[in-house]
């Protein structure tokens, strides 16, 4: 699940999210949700911790998969 699905399916702005995950601003939040930057490894586990596991750690991976044709 996106972060953003999540934050509004639980009704958070980007401040209570940013306190719950901590370590990270209400900016930060708001640029990891609308896909403006990638989280640190330490900020994707904690979200997925105070998420439990709704936006996981490979939720943060985009189309890591190798196109057809292209060059291993």
């Amino acid at each position: 699940m996106r972060l953003i699905d999540y934050m509004r399916s639980e009704n958070l702005d980007d401040i209570a999210m940013a306190k719950r995950v901590g370590r990270i601003t209400a900016h930060g939040i708001r640029k990891l949700k609308y896909g403006e930057r990638g989280p640190s490894i330490e900020v994707a586990i904690r979200i997925e911790e105070v998420t439990q596991g709704s936006v996981g750690l490979r939720d943060w991976v985009r189309d890591a998969a190798p196109t057809e044709g292209a060059a291993a």
